[in-house]
This record gives structure tokens, C-alpha cells and sequence, in this order.
């Protein structure tokens, strides 16, 4: 792999947008994958990365709802 800069990638490595397209990629890759083995470690990684991807989606709805103004509290 090549040195790059960071503000050259198209999607910032670590971010919300990356985890979801490698749990979109890597499920992708273990419907397609034939070996039962290898298909068992693609299920264990996009386990990881899924579970990781849950608990950023919940942080990032938690900022959310703060920014959401109820109906009741706008005068």
C-alpha cells in the first residue's frame, strides 16, 4: 500500500461513512464466498465491524434527537 494523505481519501478512514461501506462490501464478499471457512472468518470480522457500526449509528442519533427541537418547546 502507498503513503497517502489523509485529506486525499475519499472517505476519512475511522468515519461513520467507512464502517458502512465495509459492512456493505464485506457482506457483499461473504455471499459470494464458496469455502465455509472463509466465509466463517468474513462472518466473524463483519460481526466487528457491524457492531462497531451499531454503536456509532446510536451515538450519532443520540446528536440527533439533541439537535431535534420538540414541538411543545418551540415559541
Amino acid at each position: 500500500m502507498t503513503d497517502t494523505n489523509l485529506a486525499d481519501c475519499a472517505v476519512p478512514p475511522g468515519s461513520i461513512v467507512e464502517y458502512r461501506y465495509v459492512v456493505y462490501s464485506e457482506s457483499l464478499a461473504l455471499l459470494k464466498e464458496k469455502n465455509p471457512v472463509r466465509r466463517a472468518n468474513i462472518a466473524r470480522q463483519l460481526a466487528d465491524w457491524a457492531a462497531t457500526l451499531a454503536e456509532m449509528e446510536a451515538e450519532e442519533a443520540k446528536q440527533f434527537q439533541a439537535q431535534v427541537v420538540s414541538p411543545g418547546e418551540a415559541a
